[in-house]
């Protein structure tokens, strides 16, 4: 196979999964599928399945790292990193993202608690009664 079939089948086995991903549960799931058409694809310098790995890596860097830390990182250099160091790039954006939305659920439930407990009479006395002291 030809390295133009390669990645029109890699793009189709994608959108393939994508969209039986989506009908699994269709009224919860949403997902956008990538574009079919070669000769986008070679205007961005994918012409390989490979390539097209590469690329959607950077693109998971990029915007992990916009998402995770604040900032851009630089496009051209995030297509020159390896795939290997792009992967580990995106294995810690992805596991700082988790932990702060843990972090941020915790807070959340602590902070319910915090009012609960504040909401709620400790005693026998109540506010009311308190005021007419």
């Amino acid at each position: 196979m030809n390295n133009t079939n390669s990645l029109a089948a890699t793009l189709a086995a994608r959108n393939a999964a994508t969209l039986a991903w989506v009908a699994e549960d269709p009224d919860n799931r949403f997902a956008m599928t990538l574009v079919e058409d070669l000769a986008h694809w070679a205007e961005m310098g994918v012409t390989t399945a490979e390539e097209l790995d590469h690329y959607l890596l950077v693109s998971e860097v990029y915007e992990g790292t916009r998402e995770a830390w604040g900032y851009k990182p630089s496009w051209s250099a995030l297509m020159a990193e390896s795939t290997e160091d792009l992967q580990r790039m995106a294995d810690s954006n992805a596991s700082f993202i988790l932990s702060e939305l843990e972090r941020e659920e915790r807070e959340q439930r602590a902070h319910e608690r915090a009012v609960s407990d504040a909401l709620t009479p400790s005693s026998g006395w109540l506010i009311g009664d308190l005021v007419n002291l």
